[in-house]
């Protein structure tokens, strides 16, 4: 036990655990001046992904890999039962209600998904057509399903492991010009058949978000006029008008970046993104035991990396507005404690490169 705490990466740990406490203050601010009570919940929240986290931490890795499978097959049927028994809540079937608590279950794909890859992703050297099938079916099935609850969040944050996947492992030219061109196709064929009205909207008004100002524009105006109202100092915690007056919405989950920035301006919104920037050069940047955790590490991390650039560049009308939230800060409990369960995992992998 004491080489577990003297190996135990303790300054990344403190790094996650900052992140996660200045997600509470943040959340109390954006919910101030409407008396709202979600930053009690991120609170108990914080504290089961931290009991979570050291649980699954305890866990041998070779048991984590070898259940991957088993787990991921059973969130695909939890998936199908919120489409079809979920009550709809923000025009989706993204929740289930447990105790009396909601969980969004397409959150938690995201762990087993990563495991299961880096298993496949072992079985060859080069990505050929047999390869890539077999890569594709297993990540296309729960974005498919997320798709149809419909949720394009977390489902186009699933599908940044396409390009993990590429990016990690060689591939054959004609392989990637045929997916490439898949891509495109498929693109089309779901901006007309899959999309509905008020998505496509989304996505065309970051463009010409003015043309837009009183329907799905709206967001980032408002977020663009809440981040540069801040300056380089900020107007002060709790004294953000465009998020205490309530005009910018989803201040506490998928904008909260915006409310950062306004009230506590560019420097400090930048040191936050320094914290960020050396959290994830330490959990990408260690030696590893084998291909399955290097893998791993690779498409779990990434794909946190990946969210948190989306949610930025959504807030500055960079990109279209998704749903998209920033790790570890905006609110959302099962979005906290999947990312801990990942990051358990993550932090178990480092221990094991210097008890074995």
């Amino acid at each position: 036990m004491k080489d577990y705490f003297k190996y135990f990466d303790k300054f990344t740990f403190v790094l996650l655990l900052l992140l996660a406490v200045i997600s509470i203050f943040l959340i109390y601010s954006a919910g101030y001046s409407s008396q709202e009570t979600h930053y009690l919940k991120q609170a108990v929240w914080l504290l089961v992904s931290l009991l979570v986290f050291f649980i699954v931490f305890a866990l041998k890795i070779d048991f984590i890999f070898r259940n991957a499978f088993a787990v991921y097959l059973a969130l695909i049927v939890i998936l199908v039962l919120q489409i079809v028994l979920g009550g709809t809540v923000a025009r989706t079937k993204s929740w289930f209600r447990l105790w009396g608590i909601g969980f969004q279950f397409s959150e938690f794909v995201k762990v087993p998904l990563a495991l299961y890859l880096a298993k496949i992703l072992t079985q060859f050297e080069v990505i050929d057509w047999k390869a890539f099938v077999k890569l594709m079916v297993v990540i296309v099935a729960p974005v498919a399903l997320i798709i149809l609850q419909p949720d394009m969040g977390v489902s186009f944050i699933l599908c940044s492991f396409v390009p993990l996947v590429i990016l990690l492992k060689k591939i054959k030219p004609a392989v990637l010009v045929i997916s490439l061109l898949l891509v495109v196709f498929s693109g089309i064929i779901g901006w007309y058949s899959v999309l509905r009205p008020y998505q496509r909207d989304r996505i065309i008004s970051f463009l010409n978000p003015s043309e837009y100002k009183t329907s799905s524009g709206y967001h980032i105006i408002q977020s663009k006029i809440a981040i540069g109202s801040g300056g380089l100092g900020g107007k002060g915690y709790l004294k953000g008008s465009q998020s205490q007056y309530r005009f910018l919405p989803a201040r506490h989950t998928d904008f909260i970046i915006s409310t950062i920035g306004e009230e506590f301006g560019f420097i400090n919104t930048s040191l936050l993104f320094f914290v960020f920037f050396i959290f994830f050069y330490r959990q990408f940047k260690f030696n590893f035991k084998n291909d399955e955790e290097f893998y791993f590490i690779y498409l779990f991390n990434g794909l946190i990396l990946f969210q948190f650039i989306i949610n930025v560049t959504m807030a500055i009308g960079f990109f279209p507005v998704l749903g998209i939230s920033l790790p570890f800060v905006s609110y959302g409990g099962s979005s906290l404690l999947s990312l801990f369960i990942g990051e358990a995992i993550v932090f178990r992998i480092k221990i094991n490169t210097y008890l074995t």
